[in-house]
């Protein structure tokens, strides 16, 4: 038995299994637990884009589209070119009835602005 396996070879066998389990959970419908899985790969490696889309998918799922769209701008903030949040992401904000970030009025949706006129 080798145990001079190096770390970085861990990591990587152990990210990988961690983004199957959580496809597999996805593909059961088990969002909470994909939820979880994807949690634990991104505190090992914050900076996994997949991990962060799937996240935001399962929240998306559960109808959780606050978590869902911190997700999506988390992944474009890192990866501006992400297809999936720049398609996922103004659909959130619709139905959120929410204007994206950096336009006038983005932190209250329409409905809001005219109940104070």
């Amino acid at each position: 038995m080798n145990l001079n396996v190096p770390k970085g070879q861990i990591r990587r066998e152990l990210r990988k299994r961690w983004a199957a389990h959580a496809v597999e959970m996805a593909l059961m419908g088990r969002w909470d637990e994909a939820i979880q899985v994807n949690l634990q790969v991104l505190k090992l490696f914050p900076d996994d884009i997949q991990a962060r889309n799937r996240l935001a998918n399962a929240y998306s799922e559960l109808e959780r589209y606050d978590e869902a769209l911190e997700a999506y701008e988390h992944s474009l903030q890192a990866e501006p070119s992400n297809s999936i949040a720049r398609r996922k992401v103004p659909d959130l904000y619709a139905r959120l009835d929410r204007k994206p970030k950096g336009e006038p009025g983005a932190e209250r949706s329409e409905s809001e602005a005219a109940d104070e006129e």
